[in-house]
């Protein structure tokens, strides 16, 4: 049968088979534990999915582009500390500190471009030596201090707009210009072209150096912007902030990337609401912890296993 163009812009078996889960998923902890589908809760669990969902862009910006980028987490940690480190050692304004941490972040994204694209050393290899790096650095310049979020730098997080919280406001938009850079571009093109064949790639006359380059340099970003929202979130940097947000990012980024079939900016956001709303779920009901990572996995693995037997019963019948 004749795929359309309606046909296409559907959702994947897979995809499809994964929204019906979280709907089942919200109706069980509805059941179980009533005040789960309370407006505050719900609020609460789409901003505690925002930040995740951002450092999982900038990790899927690099997979998509062929590569790994296993020091987000740490770069967005410097990036906070940092900025804690110039607004009260250094005594800057809010916004200068901000820029200095958001420039040091950009840097470490374009140290790791540099150094897999023009010295061709694995992504993998390269970024968890940076990760190295910035933990012995951030030792070195703060000596283990913490710092406070002074009150302009807190009211980023605090502030909000007809009652939707900032950090809300500035996701989506993050979401919105990147979706949109990914999706609609020929920048995006070129990047996903690279990721899914680097060799037809060059004969097409396409630098895989500067694409390699700019997705690391875009995820650099994308971090350093995270660590200010955090900073502010948390009102404050300890030395080892940033430390446990890798494997969130990296669940979330990855699971989107295979369910979905590619990058989709809309895909890390269900797959970051789902993480997040599991993981509250299990705490509403308070059973331990360790079952969030159990039930996480069984949702994955049949949306994974779903959506396959959904696409394989559709091609036998069109056959």
């Amino acid at each position: 049968m004749k795929k359309t163009r309606f046909t296409k812009s559907l959702p994947s078996p897979k995809a499809l088979f994964l929204i019906a889960l979280i709907g089942l998923c919200a109706v069980g902890f509805t059941i179980l534990a009533p005040p789960f589908i309370k407006v505050q809760n719900l609020y609460s669990m789409v901003l505690n999915a925002s930040m995740p969902a951002i450092l999982a862009l900038a990790m899927g910006i690099v997979i998509t582009s062929g590569g790994f980028d296993l020091c987000i987490g740490h770069t967005a940690g410097f990036a906070s500390l940092m900025c804690g480190y110039f607004l009260r050692s250094l005594e800057m304004g809010a916004v200068y500190a901000i820029i200095a941490a958001l420039f040091l972040a950009l840097l470490i994204g374009a140290i790791n471009g540099l150094i897999v694209s023009k010295l061709g050393i694995s992504s993998f290899i390269a970024t968890l030596g940076m990760q190295f790096v910035l933990v012995g650095v951030r030792q070195w310049i703060t000596s283990g201090d913490s710092y406070r979020a002074n009150k302009e730098i807190r009211s980023i997080a605090q502030n909000d707009v007809g009652g939707i919280s900032n950090l809300i406001l500035i996701s989506i938009a993050i979401l919105l210009v990147i979706g949109f850079l990914m999706q609609k571009t020929k920048f995006g093109r070129k990047m996903h072209f690279v990721g899914s064949n680097i060799i037809a790639s060059e004969y097409c006359g396409i630098s895989i150096r500067r694409i390699t380059f700019l997705s690391f340099l875009i995820s650099g970003a994308i971090s350093g912007v995270v660590g200010i929202l955090q900073f502010s979130r948390l009102t404050s940097a300890t030395i080892n902030i940033g430390d446990g947000w890798l494997f969130n990012a990296m669940t979330i980024a990855v699971f989107s990337h295979v369910i979905f079939g590619r990058f989709m900016a809309q895909g890390i956001l269900i797959v970051s609401l789902l993480v997040t709303m599991v993981t509250t779920g299990i705490n509403m009901l308070g059973v331990s912890s360790a079952w969030t990572n159990f039930v996480l996995g069984i949702i994955l693995l049949s949306a994974l296993l779903g959506g396959k037997y959904s696409n394989h019963s559709r091609k036998k019948k069109e056959i």
